[in-house]
């Protein structure tokens, strides 16, 4: 993603941010306790919403995007570290994290199930992965309407698959979704999940 289009990424996001997002960052980052991963973390919109965790990490592929990242971690009360890295292949060793957050950002990434599996390499016995994330409606009206706006939408952000069937990619991992919460919609989710195996 080239600069202006991370510029344009704050700008496209804030009518959401103020509508729903908000509210949603703050309950996903407040659940995040101890060494924390924030995968993706794009411009860094999560950064405000950290209360509980000792550090964070946030990664993410874009130099462009880290760049306008930087300065939320200079307002923020938590230490944040910012890594130029593939959630497919991140430079952590194993059980490095206590806690990782994933924000609308499963649904851009090209393997999903791949980064999955990766994320569950660098958590530590016990973690959590806490996600807010685009998925696919229960709902066949908003289904069609996800069907509709999906082509446009993804050359809109970079990707971004609002039909994704979230709930099932997750289920079909090595993660246990133990809490989820969806919009009425359901096309917006939130939860967390553990490791099957922990």
């Amino acid at each position: 993603m080239s600069k202006a289009r991370a510029s344009f990424y704050d700008l496209f996001m804030l009518p959401q941010e103020r509508l729903v997002l908000r509210k949603q960052r703050t309950r996903l980052c407040k659940a995040a306790t101890g060494r924390v991963l924030d995968v993706a973390i794009g411009t860094g919109l999560n950064i405000p919403h950290y209360r509980t965790a000792s550090s964070v990490i946030g990664v993410d592929h874009n130099p462009a995007m880290l760049r306008r990242a930087i300065r939320r971690t200079w307002e923020s009360k938590i230490t944040v570290r910012l890594v130029a890295a593939d959630a497919h292949a991140l430079p952590f060793p194993d059980s490095s994290f206590d806690s990782i957050v994933i924000a609308l950002s499963l649904c851009t990434i090209p393997d999903p199930a791949g980064a999955l599996a990766e994320l569950n390499r660098v958590a530590a016995p016990g973690a959590h992965l806490h996600f807010l994330e685009h998925a696919r409606s229960s709902k066949p009206s908003w289904r069609r309407i996800q069907d509709r706006f999906s082509p446009a939408w993804r050359k809109v952000t970079g990707g971004c698959r609002l039909d994704q069937d979230t709930v099932q990619l997750i289920e079909d991992s090595t993660w246990s979704i133990d809490t989820l919460w969806t919009s009425d919609g359901g096309g917006l989710i939130q939860g967390s999940a553990v490791n099957a195996g922990s």
